[in-house]
């Protein structure tokens, strides 16, 4: 009995073209916005004085506001990376 091989295709090399990207960034986009109403209103009620003894309700707030920006700023790269990326094409 013979086990057959067939190639894999490494995924290290593979490329993600102009509409993968903008649809991996519009993903980031909505994720970012899900995450801002929750932030949001945590700020606001840390403002309004409630919750001021308690240190714990800290970090959440700010590993909240750590995914907000680090999923925005993603969003962008892959906007940008996107545009080059289909400039590139359609300049050659």
């Amino acid at each position: 009995m013979s086990v057959h091989s067939r190639p894999v295709r490494s995924l290290a090399n593979a490329r993600l073209g102009p509409v993968e990207l903008i649809t991996g960034g519009l993903l980031l986009t909505a994720a970012a916005l899900g995450m801002l109403g929750p932030l949001i209103a945590a700020l606001l009620i840390r403002r309004s004085g409630a919750g001021r003894t308690d240190a714990m309700a800290t970090a959440p707030v700010i590993l909240l506001t750590l995914a907000v920006a680090l999923a925005i700023t993603a969003a962008l790269a892959m906007f940008a990376i996107a545009r080059r990326r289909s400039s590139d094409k359609g300049g050659s």
